[in-house]
């Protein structure tokens, strides 16, 4: 069967991956103005950031990494935050057409639609060059895409994260990268810089996610032909071709990064996510999360595994647990390792390597880091029987045969200490990790590594569905294009999440008219992220900041007493002197607060806006509790 034109083929790829899309993140489509997707306070903040973008670079063009009207009258800087230029950009386009919740949805649908298409890129210029038929190869290539594209990482975020479900950047610098290292044509080598620029500017950690893979692809690649370190290095010229994208990358991401190195120090404060924050479970990658599809129908004890990882583990944080691989998933990688698939073990190595990382700085097993010494002994067992530079050793049968016998009967008779079972930590490579690459000890977030463990499942899997596509087209050229459809068909079941939740966005009361229409200069003081959201609408200066690292000189300012009462719950306990009232009320005449918008009611901060701050109640409901200063 001739293949399709260019013209042709890659539209229909683009209109697979909306539907499927569409069929993924629904209701999304159906409810694109006055609900947002997810509704988490991230996702308040990242339609803040589309205002912001627009606002900063058409309406009055400014630094759009430096916002004045937020932390007022500091103003907080945005530079070590998850602002996602690459998309959050998209607002100066959309935002005069229509509501900002409706763009917001709009961005986020199109990072689906485009991750799938350049992982299906990818994908298929790695069947192609591996001998497979164009046809059968653009199709089995949508199956591997479908494993990275509707992943339960990448499903999970998009309820949460803007910046991480912006994976399209990741697929497509490596379809760059590996036509360059096989061609050395100039073009691959200025598409792989301008991707990773992309990728930058998407998330600042996915930089270094494509970093670190290609370096242990060049890595890899140079084993096959000799060590690493020798004079036959720098002759390599892989070596040398791996060397120059790291050039041209580098050069294409240097306008970005340069701001970063400047306001690395003093270092920002990691005030969400600290020193390896979440890490995923052994079990985690074989049992549904909470926000999949197949939760409700598995066993019990499955459930409540499901929950307590997010319970104990991710602090409440379910988009962190979206580690499921699949059952059918994995089984269709292990057949295309067996049936053949180039640089494979490198593939599946990289995979495996990258979901050790996820997990952490210790073994997690069933939400348990202490573990029987058996597992211990298994993994030595299953390394030294595998490991290939051993299976011609005459000591090598019997060495393994020992330490199997030695696993059974630590698991048949549990070993002891003091009469007790003895468990232990297992330290994971990661402890490791986090100190030898840069910036992961200030927040790095080993569970997201598992992203890159799909990437490499995804590439095995479409290897699959053409093993099984060229072995069904022996009798007709479309019943193994049948097959490959098949193939895709598994991850869109096995990753299938709940209906996408849409939550009403709030109606705002008319007191807001009144905050939007008084003259300048004006601002109000707050306590949550619906506050900078509500800035969209009255366009005032606002106390409160989101950031994913708070700046050293913003966080002095938020210490005083006055922020900390009004954004805290209960206010600050104790005595209010007449000097200290005397300098809150002083700060908020000078910076011109002229009102404070409360969306948590408490009798204690009640008392304290009104007494100590002189603040008059002007409006109160459900959602929010208005006070207008003197």
């Amino acid at each position: 069967m001739s293949p399709l034109p260019r013209r042709v083929l890659h539209p229909l790829v683009l209109l697979a991956f909306s539907l499927l899309s569409a069929f993924h993140t629904w209701p999304l489509l159906s409810k694109l103005k006055g609900h947002v997707a997810g509704g988490r306070e991230d996702v308040l903040m990242n339609m803040w950031h589309l205002w912001w973008m627009r606002q900063a670079v058409w309406v009055d063009p400014r630094n759009p990494f430096f916002a004045p009207m937020l932390h007022w009258p500091l103003g907080a800087e945005l530079y070590w935050h998850t602002l996602s230029p690459a998309k959050t950009l998209w607002g100066v386009v959309l935002l005069p057409w229509m509501p900002v919740e409706t763009a917001y949805n709009l961005v986020l649908f199109g990072s689906f639609v485009l991750t799938g298409y350049t992982a299906w890129l990818l994908m298929r210029y790695l069947l192609e060059r591996a001998g497979f038929a164009p046809g059968l190869a653009a199709v089995a290539a949508l199956a591997g895409a479908c494993v990275f594209d509707f992943s339960r990482y990448h499903l999970s975020h998009a309820t949460t994260h803007l910046n991480l479900s912006a994976l399209e950047g990741i697929p497509l610098y490596l379809y760059f990268f590996l036509r360059w290292l096989d061609e050395g044509k100039r073009r691959w080598l200025a598409g792989l810089a301008l991707a990773a620029l992309y990728t930058l500017l998407c998330d600042y950690y996915y930089l270094l996610y494509i970093a670190l893979f290609s370096f242990l692809w060049a890595v890899a690649e140079r084993w096959r032909h000799g060590p690493l370190l020798s004079l036959g290095t720098l002759k390599d010229a892989g070596v040398r071709r791996a060397g120059l994208a790291a050039v041209a990358a580098a050069v294409a991401c240097l306008p970005a990064v340069v701001p970063l190195l400047v306001h690395l120090f003093p270092a920002p404060l990691a005030i969400h996510h600290g020193d390896s924050d979440y890490f995923t479970d052994l079990y985690a990658f074989f049992l549904p999360d909470t926000l999949s599809g197949w939760l409700e129908s598995m066993p019990a004890r499955a459930r409540e595994f499901a929950l307590g990882v997010v319970r104990h583990k991710m602090s409440t944080n379910a988009e962190e647990a979206g580690t499921f691989l699949g059952w059918l998933t994995p089984l269709l990688a292990v057949f295309a390792l067996w049936k053949g698939v180039p640089e494979g073990r490198r593939w599946a190595g990289l995979g495996l390597g990258f979901a050790v990382l996820s997990m952490g700085t210790v073994l997690n097993i069933g939400m348990e880091d202490e573990v029987s010494p058996v597992v211990l002994l298994a993994a030595v067992t299953l390394w030294v029987g595998w490991w290939p530079a051993w299976r011609g050793r005459t000591w090598h049968r019997d060495v393994t045969l020992l330490l199997g016998l030695c696993t059974l009967m630590a698991y048949l008779s549990p070993l002891t200490a003091f009469n007790e079972p003895l468990r232990v930590q297992v330290p994971m490579p990661y402890v490791v990790f986090k100190h030898v690459v840069p910036l992961f000890s200030r927040g790095g977030m080993p569970v997201r590594f598992e992203l890159l463990t799909t990437l490499a499942l995804g590439v095995l899997v479409a290897f699959a569905a053409a093993h099984l596509g060229r072995m069904a087209s022996g009798r007709a050229a479309l019943a193994g294009l049948g097959v490959a459809v098949v193939v895709a068909v598994v991850p869109n079941v096995e990753y299938l999440g709940k209906p996408m939740a849409m939550p009403v966005l709030p109606a705002l009361p008319p007191v807001f008219d009144e905050i939007r229409d008084a003259p300048m200069p004006a601002a109000v003081f707050t306590d949550h992220v619906l506050g900078q959201w509500e800035q969209i609408f009255h366009g005032k200066p606002v106390s409160f900041a989101r950031l994913s690292r708070l700046p050293v000189r913003e966080a002095e300012m938020v210490e005083q007493r006055i922020f900390r009462a009004l954004e805290g719950l209960h206010g600050v306990a104790g005595k209010v002197t007449a000097e200290e009232r005397e300098q809150m009320r002083r700060f908020l005449k000078e910076n011109h607060y002229r009102w404070y918008v409360a969306h948590y009611h408490h009798p204690m901060r009640h008392r304290f806006v009104v007494e100590e701050l002189g603040g008059e109640l002007v409006h109160q409901d459900s959602y929010v509790t208005v006070y207008r200063f003197p």
